[in-house]
């Protein structure tokens, strides 16, 4: 997997933390990708007209855009003077998520990076809502920046699921790892196969077969059940050209156990996918990955399969006429 293109989305141009610019700044470098600055940004009271003692609606969005993208382009011309190229783009659009998304489709971005404020529980009840709808819109990799710190060659995890636990297909356990193998390489970090498996006693309720297996030798089955995961783990890792000593296979559940995990290995970043649900035939954040958000301290990486689309409409309900100045402050590269 290749990341020629990534997208810096930014909550405001001066308010951002300079951590997250400079996690962006490391992949797009290593990967010798593209950055773009993005904000997105949307102002109801300017469609009031007037607000800033001009002649109308228009030209007052015409002001707010202006403001936005000359900060933008302070920061681009620092980074553009270190080497790195850099595109810098603002839109009138709302709600963010889907202004975010449309740019994504807009530019064929490769990679997302927004920041997440995830770290409180007030923050929670605030950011949660644009996080969650990022994850199920965006159609490319998304990363969440959740840690202020930074990079330092640690521990990637690529969180896979190669038993099919909650239906996700087949192909997502390959393009977890084809992602975290190309962040990883790019962080100069070691990369860890994770799988945390159901416990025991909840896969033996389930299975009426398994609930029929004799006491005395259950034991046996336990441990026939843990080494075939192990073994579907190791398949994983040789398809992708790994060694099985950075397979982990852990029995709970993974909001508790990756967590606890990650802690231990002092982990930067960690990968994971999420599917559309069967019925739905759209993305949805369930309870387990919203606990294994709340709990994990570190970044985290979000992947699809290749057939996802985004339900996101194309056109903006608050598209701006493309004559207009306005357009001078879209993709200044």
């Amino acid at each position: 997997m290749k990341f020629h293109r990534i997208m810096l989305a930014l909550a405001s141009p001066g308010g951002t933390d300079p951590q997250v610019i400079a996690k962006a700044v490391r992949l797009a470098t290593a990967m010798r990708a593209e950055l773009e600055l993005f904000h997105c940004i949307y102002d109801a009271g300017a469609n009031q007209g007037a607000r800033f003692g001009s002649h109308g609606a228009t030209e007052d969005i015409q002001v707010v855009i202006a403001q936005r993208r000359e900060q933008l382009e302070q920061q681009a011309r620092d980074l553009r003077a270190c080497g790195i190229t850099v595109r810098t783009s603002v839109r009138w659009d709302t709600p963010p998520y889907e202004g975010i998304v449309r740019q994504v489709i807009r530019h064929r971005s490769d990679l997302l990076i927004a920041q997440s404020l995830r770290r409180t529980r007030p923050q929670r009840a605030l950011s949660g809502h644009t996080d969650y709808r990022l994850i199920e819109a965006c159609p490319c990799p998304l990363l969440l920046v959740k840690s202020p710190r930074p990079y330092r060659a640690g521990c990637t995890v690529a969180a896979v699921d190669p038993r099919r636990t909650h239906d996700k297909p087949a192909e997502l356990d390959d393009a977890i790892l084809q992602a975290a193998q190309a962040v990883s390489a790019a962080l100069e970090s070691q990369l860890c196969i994770y799988h945390a498996f159901p416990p025991w006693t909840d896969t033996m309720r389930r299975d009426p077969q398994l609930r029929d297996i004799p006491e005395v030798e259950r034991p046996d089955a336990r441990s026939s059940y843990q080494q075939a995961t192990e073994s579907l783990l190791r398949a994983l890792a040789a398809r992708h050209g790994l060694t099985a000593g950075g397979v982990r296979a852990v029995e709970g559940d993974v909001s508790e156990v990756l967590p606890e995990f990650t802690r231990q290995q002092a982990t930067e970043l960690v990968v994971f996918g999420l599917a559309s649900r069967p019925f739905v035939k759209q993305v949805l954040v369930g309870h387990t990955a919203k606990r294994l958000l709340d709990r994990l301290s570190c970044d985290v990486l979000i992947v699809k399969p290749a057939a996802f689309r985004s339900r996101v409409p194309r056109a903006s309900a608050h598209r701006l006429d493309r004559s207009s100045a306005v357009a001078q402050a879209e993709d200044i590269a």
